[in-house]
């Protein structure tokens, strides 16, 4: 096992990388549309810092939909070096249900709320208590009989 540095965690988590997702949503036909957008892999500091860039005053609320621009502004990329939206104002652009596709693929990558991780968890839970389940109910019949 190698000793573990700051650089090798940071390599390790990835970030600073580029994650392709594909997102999916409807075109102006109503008809599915897929299409590939790469998500960068942030550090907890710059995810803690994500509404910087809305230039708020001190104490001063945001919406969800702010909080939501500003992150896409920043995590997602069309390739490198190359951001999907150059600036806030860019987000207003395209459909919420885009937004919305790119924010969940984003979510995966980055994990904003917790969600994924919980989740998985929880399937994971569920897994492992219907494995110990169906492993205890043949005890069970055993008692019955």
């Amino acid at each position: 096992m190698a000793k573990l540095t700051l650089e090798k965690a940071k390599k390790a988590v990835g970030i600073g990388n580029l994650v392709e997702k594909t997102i999916k949503f409807r075109d102006v036909d109503g008809k599915p549309f897929e299409g590939e957008i790469y998500i960068k892999v942030l550090s907890s500091d710059e995810v803690a810092n994500i509404t910087d860039i809305l230039n708020l005053k001190k104490d001063e609320k945001y919406t969800i939909n702010q909080y939501r621009d500003a992150m896409l502004v920043q995590t997602v990329f069309e390739g490198k070096d190359k951001p999907f939206f150059p600036d806030l104002k860019s987000t207003g652009q395209v459909s919420d249900e885009m937004k919305v596709a790119m924010y969940l693929a984003a979510d995966q990558v980055i994990n904003f709320t917790g969600k994924y991780w919980i989740s998985t968890k929880s399937q994971n839970s569920t897994v492992n208590s219907s494995a110990a389940e169906s492993v205890g109910e043949p005890s069970q019949k055993q008692e019955e009989t």
